[in-house]
């Protein structure tokens, strides 16, 4: 007789082993050490094994819940981001995925194994794979323009490779029979192929843009595309116009229900339901990020959407108007495609970090709700004079204000953007905010109501940074090969025009007299003019490769740091137009620069997701701050000079303390290990690079120790040593008793 008790206890044995198998199948201790603190409380297995254990680290979640009571299996073989994913009947259990790296993987979902060798196409990327209803083939789209046919029953490791597109292949489907096989294709194009014969049936090209996804009607009737050209178009099997188009504003993918009466196309930051026949809008559901792909359960009762670094799920009613919504977090990259088995039973993800997660779709509704937090990368970020607010802007297209202490909210976020933000900066007096977009537009702010200052500054082309002078009275914007400079309060151009540069300009910035403006372009060049004229103050200083990134003056406008492609930052003497010190680092370029108020230190953003503070004296490294999970792109020193302010990629703004960062502790020193510990590969490392924990990959962008002392992100994991203390290294086989 089963029973169910032990059914469960299993099955989140199960879970258990999934959620934490990197840590498992390296270190067996790190089934305590690890797993167990990061493991879903409500498991039984976490239940029975938690209470017989002590001296573990606290780990306390905020805006988030634990997600490993869905986990079911992580695949991992990919060596870089896995774009695509696709299942084949239930009968074999497949999966086949399709990988940056240049490979096709099939695997038994059964056991978590890589079912054949690697399919290698020698054509760069993989974009796109699909599995044939049949089972017999697996098809890619490859970033050189090819398609390949894989027959997998043959077991050959050849493919029948179909030529004909002039660019990347984004999207590869096969119609429901499997006697069809459609690719879209960047070169503006949708192509039936004969994938028995590996010929080309014809060529659909209404679009005028190129096309990102296709989906066929579950009879195989009709397949619908979406393409750049804002537009959804129905076509027959024939390459015939169905009806005419949609037009919405641009989705990146789309799904026919299984009944056909119903596509849902995938958008910046919401999902679109359209009746397929007449093309009305059926409902509109809300994403906090970009959403890469939507699909419909096999049912048509549930959609699954890859969101940003997660997976949301909406249950639809019958009446299509009471919706209820869930999110799984687990990646600690983009997820590209989310997808339902073809059961309906399980859920699988695809990511950036070069993984791929299968979930059990069954589970409670997440109770949990988001912390406030930018839904896409952190593009810059800047400090009050009074140290009280932060402000920063985002690809989301939003300016939000941050309050410094806590970071929370201090005001509603500032919409009016409609590209990604670029650059924002703060008057001296803390009332009034500067954004720059690619919208070609500078918008000024009211820092404490976040009011609309004025109407926008328009430019012909994006602009990538703005400085504003410290007596408030001038605006310096770049954009394209030109810095401009505006008087704030008529918001009109300088009588002496454009200051022009020669080449693309990059950043630009006042000196603190605003006396000089400095400009860095893309040929590697930093232009120098007097403000008050807008003549040359000098012959543009050359660094010795690469654009220049970022700038910014030393306190006392004596020295220039410009942080370079090139992986170095410059330290110029300006009036003696000499480079007196180069700071360097070979694993990333220097994306933002930033100087203490003392002038002692400097602290650089990096492209390898690092903070680093260096002496401005000797060019040393004082030290490095890990913790975000992708490129820092922008960095400011707090005005008391105690804290550092980063924003990145990772969609996250991280506050350092700086006093923490430069302590040296002992190993042997428990409490203090934890905040000297660096993660590497996942693994909280010590002082002499021992492992002391592994995090899981959905939990690291989220992880905040010391010396970051605040995370502005959607959700915060915070690691503690409790009062039983820490049974880590040789001492961990104490905390079973």
């Amino acid at each position: 007789m089963r029973d169910p008790g032990i059914a469960q206890f299993l099955h989140d044995a199960s879970c258990f082993v999934a959620s934490s198998r990197e840590a498992i199948e390296l270190s067996a201790p790190h089934i305590y050490l690890s797993a167990i603190p990061f493991a879903d409380q409500n498991l039984l297995v976490y239940k029975e094994f938690s209470r017989h254990c002590t001296g573990l680290i606290a780990v306390d979640t905020l805006g988030i819940r634990h997600h490993s009571s869905r986990a079911v299996m992580l695949l991992t073989g990919h060596f870089g981001a896995v774009r695509s994913i696709a299942y084949s009947s239930p009968a074999r259990r497949l999966l086949a995925s399709g990988s940056e790296d240049g490979t096709v993987r099939v695997w038994d979902t059964r056991t978590g194994e890589e079912a054949l060798p690697p399919l290698y196409s020698d054509d760069g990327p993989v974009l796109s794979v699909d599995f044939a209803r049949n089972d017999r083939w697996i098809a890619s789209g490859c970033e050189a323009g090819i398609v390949s046919i894989w027959d997998v029953t043959s077991h050959q490791k050849d493919d029948q490779r179909l030529g004909g597109h002039a660019g990347p292949v984004n999207c590869v489907v096969f119609s429901q029979d499997s006697t069809l096989l459609a690719s879209a294709s960047d070169d503006k194009t949708v192509r039936l192929w004969n994938p028995e014969e590996g010929t080309l049936i014809t060529v659909l090209s209404n679009h005028t843009e190129w096309v990102n996804r296709l989906s066929f009607s579950p009879d195989g009737q009709v397949l619908v595309s979406i393409s750049e050209d804002r537009t959804i178009r129905l076509w027959n099997r024939t390459g015939k116009a169905v009806r005419k188009p949609l037009e919405p504003t641009g989705a990146y993918d789309l799904d026919f229900s299984p009944d056909g009466d119903m596509i849902a196309g995938a958008f910046d930051d919401e999902v679109i339901i359209w009746k397929s026949h007449s093309g009305e809008i059926v409902m509109r559901l809300h994403a906090d990020a970009r959403t890469h792909s939507i699909r419909f359960s096999p049912n048509g009762r549930m959609l699954v959407a890859a969101c940003g670094q997660g997976i949301r799920m909406w249950t639809l009613q019958s009446n299509h108007v009471n919706i209820a919504c869930s999110d799984i977090f687990g990646h600690a990259g983009e997820v590209y495609s989310a997808i339902f088995s073809q059961d309906g039973l399980h859920i699988a993800s695809a990511s950036e970090d070069g993984t791929i997660r299968i979930w059990s779709a069954k589970g409670s509704q997440s109770a949990v709700r988001p912390l406030p937090a930018h839904a896409s990368a952190v593009n810059a970020v800047a400090v009050s004079r009074d140290g009280a607010f932060i402000v920063s802007g985002s690809d989301d297209q939003s300016v939000r204000v941050w309050n410094a202490r806590t970071g929370m909210e201090a005001v509603p976020p500032l919409y009016g953007h409609t590209r990604p933000v670029l650059f924002v900066t703060i008057s001296q007096n803390g009332r009034l905010i500067a954004s720059a977009s690619a919208d070609c537009t500078v918008r000024l702010w009211d820092a404490q109501s976040g009011a609309v200052v004025g109407k926008p500054i328009r430019h012909l082309d994006g602009v990538v940074s703005l400085s504003l002078s410290s007596d408030e009275h001038w605006l310096a914007s770049a954009s394209h090969k030109a810095v401009r400079l505006w008087n704030i309060t008529r918001l009109q151009l300088s009588p002496f025009g454009p200051l022009r540069c020669k080449d693309v300009v990059q950043v630009v910035a006042f000196s603190l007299d605003d006396e000089r403006i400095a400009a860095g372009d893309e040929s590697g060049n930093i232009h120098l003019w007097r403000t008050n004229t807008g003549e040359q103050a000098c012959e543009p200083l050359k660094i010795c490769k690469g654009k220049v990134i970022s700038l910014a003056f030393s306190p006392s406008d004596t020295c220039l740091a410009a942080g370079a492609q090139d992986h170095e930052v410059y330290i110029w003497d300006v009036s003696r137009r000499q480079c007196i010190l180069t700071l360097q680092d070979t694993t990333g370029s220097f994306l933002s620069v930033a100087w203490s108020l003392d002038g002692r230190i400097i602290s650089t953003a990096s492209r390898d997701q690092e903070v680093r503070l260096w002496n401005a004296q000797n060019g040393t490294l004082l030290a490095t701050l890990y913790g975000h999970s992708d490129e820092v792109r922008s960095v400011t020193v707090t005005p008391d000079g105690r804290c550092i302010v980063s924003g990145s990629k990772d969609n996250a703004i991280r506050m350092w303390d700086v006093d923490a960062a430069y302590k040296q502790v002992s190993e042997q020193d428990a409490p203090k290990a934890l905040p000297c510990t660096t993660l590497v590969d996942g693994w909280l490392l010590g002082p002499i690079g021992e492992l002391l924990m592994w995090v899981p990959a959905g939990d690291r962008a989220n992880l905040r120790i010391s010396p970051c002392t605040m995370l502005i992100s959607h959700s915060c994991i915070s690691v503690t040593i409790g009062s039983s203390g820490w049974h880590r290294g040789v001492a961990w086989i104490s905390c079973w008793y």
